[in-house]
């Protein structure tokens, strides 16, 4: 069925902050209900307040005086969803002498909507769906034509058409198969059906499809990968905005056989969660740019996830857009290049400034690194102070204020071409893709 939704569908996924009325229960006692309000804002809580004791203790003080967090709860809204709380973390009680009931109030790690599961652990989960805002500029869906017919004097317009191959949407733009797990880009369309004032969007989103059901720690997992993934192709902070998750037992089937499937969201507190705005954004490389090394490049950055995950991060961590710089901002990107020198570079036990020093060699024929601008002394002596903090020699260069800061520059630009060699860029393919690209490397 092409992916093709009206607006007021996609609202109903789409909220930031929510409150379930509804009552809750343990899994185990479905006879013992309690009235409360689960309140979700978005990147900041996840709050569950029930009216009672939800564990029915005999006398109304065991629960002000037991301390007592629970894996998972069970609840049903007004709306009649199913609803699971995972991991809820008892934060607040209150009882009143002259009440005979306690107010209980516990933080909530995971919501699903639409599905009870018991854990995290459970196999309860066939595919998830992402949407991530950068994900649309990055890989441009395409799903809309548009065309323009002129009058005779070629310059008055006589017709604009817009058009949608629903063909084109019921196909991904991409699938990578990745030890039998399925990791697709779909095109998506979404329109409000009023003649007067129509509105359509389309959008580019995430689709994670696994052989079996799988948890959701493994669906978090590879998610979080891809949201690096973009995070590197982007050089900014990358997160998703709306997940839902999808059980293949769960659907509706209509006359003509085919099956609609319930979507099952997903909804967390996410701390470090940025908006994106892709007008500031000038990418390092799109779908377009690497489109026949794609499948490869996002193979090799699964699967060797586990050996490069540090230095990953850190790189991740560099280019987060931050108010102020410190030494332990140069910090992050050295150990990043140092870790992918003796991983995947140089097996041999020579000094980190030799290691250096044969890095930047390996790479001057990458332009736009400039790398014999690095001071490869002042860079080493630089690291060994701001980690051990030793006293300081006359005779050693260590840098500080503006001159580090251009150093870690320098350095982080050098750290970026690591990485596109480790997916597997040649040094002509680098210079060519730096050569396409939006990114500014100068310092």
């Amino acid at each position: 069925m092409p992916n093709i939704i009206t607006f007021n569908d996609k609202i109903d996924f789409m909220m930031d902050n929510f409150e379930y009325k509804g009552y809750w229960y343990l899994p185990d006692c479905e006879d013992h209900q309690v009235a409360g309000i689960l309140t979700f804002i978005a990147n900041n809580s996840a709050i569950l307040e029930l009216i009672g004791d939800i564990d029915a203790h005999d006398e109304p003080l065991m629960a002000i005086f037991e301390q007592k967090s629970h894996t998972v709860i069970w609840g049903v809204n007004s709306d009649a969803k199913r609803i699971t709380l995972l991991n809820c973390n008892l934060i607040g009680k209150r009882l009143n002498s002259n009440c005979r009931f306690p107010i209980m109030r516990y933080s909530v790690q995971f919501i699903i909507t639409g599905k009870y599961v018991r854990s995290c652990d459970e196999l309860a989960f066939n595919s998830c769906h992402v949407e991530i805002p950068a994900l649309t500029p990055w890989c441009f869906p395409a799903a809309i034509q548009q065309s323009i017919v002129f009058k005779d004097d070629k310059t008055t317009v006589k017709e604009l058409s817009l058009t949608i191959d629903t063909e084109q949407i019921e196909h991904p733009i991409v699938s990578v198969d990745i030890e039998g797990a399925k990791i697709e880009l779909s095109r998506a369309i979404s329109y409000c059906g009023d003649l007067r004032c129509p509105k359509i969007e389309q959008s580019t989103s995430l689709t994670i499809k696994k052989p079996q059901k799988d948890h959701l720690g493994s669906f978090l997992y590879d998610i979080h990968i891809y949201e690096q993934f973009l995070s590197f192709a982007a050089l900014s902070n990358v997160s998703a905005s709306n997940i839902w998750l999808q059980d293949d037992d769960l659907y509706q089937q209509l006359d003509d056989g085919r099956k609609i499937y319930k979507k099952i969201l997903l909804h967390y507190v996410r701390k470090e969660c940025s908006e994106w705005n892709d007008k500031k954004i000038d990418f390092l490389f799109e779908y377009d740019t690497i489109k026949d090394k794609y499948p490869s490049i996002i193979k090799k950055w699964y699967l060797e996830s586990d050996d490069i995950a540090p230095i990953r991060a850190h790189l991740i961590e560099s280019i987060k857009k931050k108010g102020s710089f410190s030494s332990v901002d140069f910090l992050i990107v050295f150990q990043a290049i140092e870790g992918f020198m003796i991983r995947f570079l140089y097996e041999d036990k020579s000094s980190t400034k030799n290691k250096l020093a044969t890095l930047l060699h390996d790479f001057s024929d990458i332009a736009k690194l400039k790398c014999n601008e690095i001071d490869v002394d002042a860079a080493v002596n630089s690291r060994h102070y701001y980690s051990h903090f030793f006293k300081k020699s006359q005779k050693t260069k260590i840098l500080d204020g503006a001159e580090l800061f251009y150093l870690t520059r320098k350095l982080r630009n050098i750290l970026i071409c690591c990485m596109l060699t480790f997916i597997g860029f040649s040094h002509e393919d680098i210079n060519k893709l730096l050569s396409q690209s939006n990114y500014n490397f100068r310092v």
